[in-house]
C-alpha cells in the first residue's frame, strides 16, 4: 500500500512539473512574439490613442492629490491660502470702469423771458387772463340790426333788415357799420340780399354828437356804378343801420373829414344830416 501511494504521488508531481513547463514555454513564446512584434504593437497603440488615455489617467491629479496649504505655527492659514479641500481664495481684482463717452450737449439760446436780468431791474409778471365761461362768451357779443337791399326782376330796389352778431367793444356804432360794409354773408346772399355800398369804401371814423352821428368815409364812398339809384340805396343802408341805435336820430356824411354837398357829383344831397324821413 505504501508503494502504491508513493507511485501515485510521484506521478502527480510529474504531471505538475510537465504542466508548469508547458506554461513557461507558452509564456516564453508569448514574450518572444511580443518582442518581435513590438514595433507593430507600438504603432497600433499610438494609432488608437492608447498612450494618450493612459497618460491622462495617470497624470490627472485626484481630489486628494491637491497640495496642502502651508499652515502657520498656530494652525491658521497663510494669507491668500485655503484649507485642503477648499478652493483657494483669489485676491480681489480691482476693476477699473470704462469711461462713458460724454454726449455733446446742445446749447439752446435763451428765450427772451430766460435772459439774465440785470440787478435792480423789475421784471413785470405775465398775467394770463382766465378762460371765459360760456355765459361770459355770450356777454362778449351783441346782436345788431343792419339793412341790405334786394333788386327784383323789374329793377325795383327794396330794403331789408338782417341781424348780425358782432363783438362787444367801446364803439358799438363803428362795429355795426363795419359789419355792414363787409357785405352780405353766405346766408344773406342765398336769400337774394346784396349791398349797394362800394366794396372799396371804408369807414374812417364815427362820432356821435348830440343825436347826430358824424360818419367819415374815404373817397371811394363817392362813386357808385349803379348811378343815382345806387347812391340813394347806399345812403339808405348807412342811415337806417346807424339810426337803429336809440341815441342816433340822423347822420351827417363826411368825405375825408370834409362836408360835401352831393354824393356822386349832382347825385343825392348830403350837405346836411340825413334821417330816415329824408328818403
Amino acid at each position: 500500500m505504501a508503494q502504491r501511494k508513493t507511485r501515485t504521488r510521484g506521478r502527480t508531481d510529474t504531471k505538475r512539473g510537465v504542466g508548469c513547463l508547458i506554461w513557461l514555454m507558452m509564456l516564453l513564446l508569448t514574450l518572444l512574439l511580443f518582442v518581435f512584434n513590438w514595433d507593430r504593437i507600438k504603432t497600433t497603440l499610438e494609432t488608437t490613442g492608447f498612450f494618450d488615455v493612459v497618460g491622462t489617467v495617470n497624470t490627472s491629479p485626484g481630489v486628494n492629490d491637491r497640495p496642502s496649504a502651508p499652515v502657520s505655527g498656530d494652525g491658521s492659514l497663510a494669507p491668500g491660502e485655503s484649507k485642503p479641500g477648499m478652493e483657494p481664495l483669489d485676491k480681489p481684482q480691482i476693476v477699473t470702469p470704462k469711461p462713458i463717452p460724454e454726449t455733446p450737449k446742445t446749447t439752446t439760446p435763451p428765450k427772451e423771458s430766460q435772459k439774465p436780468v440785470e440787478p435792480g431791474t423789475t421784471v413785470p409778471k405775465v398775467v394770463t387772463p382766465p378762460a371765459k365761461s360760456p355765459m361770459e362768451q355770450v356777454k362778449s357779443t351783441r346782436v345788431v340790426v343792419l339793412f341790405l337791399v334786394r333788386v327784383d326782376d323789374d329793377g325795383i330796389i327794396s330794403r331789408h333788415e338782417v341781424k348780425r352778431t358782432v363783438g362787444v367793444s367801446d364803439s358799438p356804432l363803428t362795429d355795426a357799420l363795419n359789419a355792414l360794409m363787409s357785405g352780405p354773408n353766405t346766408d344773406e346772399l342765398n336769400r337774394g340780399y346784396i349791398s349797394l355800398i362800394p366794396s372799396e369804401a371804408r369807414l374812417l371814423s364815427a362820432q356821435v354828437m348830440g343825436s347826430t352821428a358824424y360818419l367819415n368815409f374815404n373817397e371811394a364812398f363817392m362813386y357808385n356804378r349803379y348811378g343815382i339809384e345806387g347812391y340813394a340805396g347806399q345812403l339808405k343802408q348807412i342811415v337806417y343801420s346807424a339810426t337803429d341805435f336809440s341815441t342816433v336820430k340822423d347822420v351827417q356824411i363826411l368825405i375825408e373829414g370834409q362836408k360835401r354837398d352831393y354824393l356822386g357829383g349832382d347825385g343825392v344831397y348830403i350837405g346836411k344830416p340825413l334821417s330816415r324821413a329824408s328818403f
